[in-house]
């Protein structure tokens, strides 16, 4: 729906023109310098090496499954993301005198998407290895928070309309979700348990001895 909006210029588009309008007239020079950091967090030389050593880690303990969950996650969401905004081709705001500036395509934002992505299932791990139940939902409500953060942070520098970020936050969200379901499903209740000698060894082991007849286990 919003990216249907998008194309055909609905309301969504002149409030695009409004929010972005209203945030560069209120931009000040502290939340600035703050949002500048906050949104190389969402950036690729912050997130592309971050999922590469979680990877490296998850694969040195054995965690195969939840390895490829990261990488997934971060390797579906930057393809998604360059599938869209070369699909779509949206300009991006622009202002004469610009807090920031990117080259590439607006719609929609690569750093709400892939943060999302990141955060979300590096959240997600982690709020299953915690044994609290509210310290895991801790953990999430951070990761969404941060992720919200850079969201925004995109919108106050001018480099991305509103739609933009609510459709990456959209991508991301979808994408996440469809690695956690295809590569993270529990294990069965069976697995890891040691199974004692199959019925047919045992068989086997107290087979039939000479004439037919049963060997008989010795007592020691």
């Amino acid at each position: 729906m919003l990216t249907e909006d998008v194309v055909t210029g609905d309301p969504i588009v002149r409030l695009d023109r409004q929010v972005a309008d209203w945030l560069h007239d209120h931009r000040s020079a502290e939340l600035t310098s703050l949002l500048r950091a906050v949104t190389t967090l969402g950036s690729a030389w912050v997130l592309v090496p971050l999922a590469l050593g979680t990877v490296a880690y998850l694969l040195a303990k054995g965690a195969r499954r939840r390895a490829v969950l990261v990488a997934l996650a971060i390797v579906g969401a930057e393809v998604l993301t360059l599938g869209l905004k070369t699909g779509f081709e949206r300009r991006r705001p622009f202002f004469a005198d610009p807090l920031a500036s990117e080259s590439s395509f607006s719609f929609p934002s690569g750093h709400a998407t892939v943060s999302l992505a990141v955060y979300g299932a590096l959240a997600y791990l982690a709020s299953r290895r915690l044994g609290n139940a509210a310290a895991g939902r801790a953990v999430l409500v951070g990761a969404v928070l941060l992720v919200v953060l850079i969201g925004f942070s995109r919108l106050y520098l001018g480099v991305h309309f509103l739609s933009d970020v609510l459709a990456g936050l959209s991508a991301g969200l979808a994408w996440l979700v469809l690695c956690v379901l295809a590569v993270d499903r529990r294990r069965p209740p069976n697995e890891g348990i040691t199974r004692g000698p199959s019925r047919r060894y045992r068989r086997r082991a107290d087979g039939p001895g000479e004439f037919g007849r049963p060997t008989p286990r010795r007592s020691l």
